[in-house]
């Protein structure tokens, strides 16, 4: 089930109830699309849907701002528009979708699986039990709830049967596998900080011993082809680099360490206390290491097991995990475990020029812009290579990523299922949007009137 733009907010509406009167008889239909009626209860919940997406860019614009103030929302304008009519036209978009895939998914004569319709069934009852009596009196039906959802379920099969492999649109696997491999670098790093014992930043002298220090690491791979071999030498670089690391730290502490003096300015000797089994100094200095940076976090120890993971370069990215291959033989006496040979690997996926002209703010690479262009780059597959950025050296090598492209590890049927979605979704959004144009509206005025979303208040005692 792909994760769809709309479908969050749709289902966060769901966990949350609104405090509106019931419906009246004349009102139990809120519009009526290509003969199709769009009942008040799924109306409603559209019109949260689009309040809840209001209040979230309001808000963040401006974090002061009280959403339960009507008379200041109804002040502001969102995209050109006042609120009001920004409300009652997306809640019209959202009823305007729902048709169409109704009624697409209909003419296609598509099916749910009992899969799917166990899941529909499990979620709509878990909302209605927290939320029932709320959604009762605001004129929202276990149905509407249902038939809401049920409609996200139907819009992936819909998008499947244009898009998926195969599909009407003709999408192949290679197409995809070319995809994939054109948006998503695969490499192995270590970063080298230019910070010193205490995190501070380090001067031009300073940089320069490092790099230096780095360089000869670098030469320590000079020659090695296999990966197995580059990955054993990297291994031992990033354990001897972590020990020096803990060794400027604890040179850091202990020159900034103090001992206590008498009146005489003597110093005093530390004091022990002794027990049967132990003797504990009271002056016991804690070493610890220097904090890395911000880009630290994407930097494997040598020996870690953590997963290797797919890291998107952006918030909007869709990749999956790699799950590590991981065993453990628990025996009397310890613990031993297998760890995939790709651990500490890092699968990078590509910024599009979509993503960062969407963004108000700068796109965030991993680890850093210097590596992601690397990745990027033109550089010799296998070969590591000293990367330089304003924070830190890296030693990187970048590897063939088709080489991981198996059934067993990047290219499973949820990473084909992913590229489909990021490939085509535009696409399939696009073809939606020509069939809500040539729908026939007929908008039930006192429906919209009544179901005002300003009315709309969350319930205290809602769960999610």
């Amino acid at each position: 089930m792909f994760k769809w733009k709309k479908t969050a907010a749709l289902l966060a509406a769901a966990a949350l109830a609104c405090s509106m009167t019931g419906c009246g008889e004349s009102t139990a239909y809120a519009m009526t699309i290509d003969g199709m009626d769009v009942n008040a209860g799924v109306y409603i919940y559209y019109s949260y849907a689009a309040f809840n997406e209001l209040s979230s860019t309001l808000t963040s614009e401006n974090s002061e701002l009280d959403m339960e103030n009507d008379k200041a929302v109804k002040a502001l304008t969102m995209d050109g528009v006042s609120t009001e009519t920004w409300l009652r036209n997306k809640a019209m978009e959202y009823c305007q979708e729902y048709v169409a895939i109704e009624q697409k998914f209909e003419e296609l004569k598509l099916e749910l699986d009992a899969d799917s319709q166990k899941e529909i069934n499990t979620t709509v009852d878990a909302f209605w039990e927290s939320n029932s009596e709320n959604f009762e009196n605001n004129g929202i039906s276990k149905d509407s709830v249902k038939k809401v959802l049920e409609n996200t379920y139907k819009a992936n099969e819909v998008f499947l049967y244009y898009y998926n492999v195969d599909g009407e649109e003709g999408v192949t696997e290679d197409e995809l596998k070319e995809y994939y491999i054109d948006n998503n670098a695969r490499v192995r790093y270590i970063a080298f900080n230019m910070t010193d014992g205490s995190g501070e930043a380090l001067d031009d002298a300073g940089k320069a011993d490092l790099k230096k220090m780095v360089e000869d690491y670098l030469k320590q791979l000079d020659g090695l082809k296999k990966d197995e071999e580059i990955d054993a030498e990297m291994d031992a670089i990033q354990t001897d680099y972590n020990a020096y690391v803990t060794s400027i730290s604890e040179e850091a502490a202990a020159a900034t360490a103090t001992s206590p003096t008498d009146e005489e300015g003597n110093e005093i000797p530390a004091a022990t206390t002794t027990t049967e089994a132990t003797t504990t100094t009271a002056a016991a200095t804690t070493t610890t290491a220097a904090e890395p940076d911000a880009d630290a976090e994407n930097t494997t120890v040598a020996g870690d097991s953590e997963e290797a993971e797919t890291t998107a370069s952006d918030e909007t990215s869709d990749e999956t995990t790699t799950e590590a291959a991981e065993s453990a033989d628990d025996t009397e006496a310890g613990t031993t475990t297998t760890t995939s040979p790709y651990a500490n690997e890092r699968i990078i996926a590509k910024v599009t020029t979509d993503d960062a002209d969407d963004s108000e703010e700068d796109p965030v690479y991993t680890p850093c812009k210097a590596v992601y262009d690397f990745a990027f780059g033109d550089a010799e597959m296998g070969v590591p290579q000293l990367v330089e950025d304003e924070n830190a050296y890296y030693i990187v090598v970048r590897r063939d990523i088709q080489e991981r492209m198996t059934e067993e590890d990047l290219w499973t049927e949820d990473q084909i299922l992913a590229q489909v979605s990021n490939k085509y979704y535009d696409a399939y959004e696009d073809l939606r949007d020509g069939w809500c144009d040539s729908q026939n509206v007929q908008e039930n005025a006192r429906a919209i009137k009544r179901y005002d979303p300003f009315k709309i208040e969350m319930s205290s005692n809602s769960e999610a």
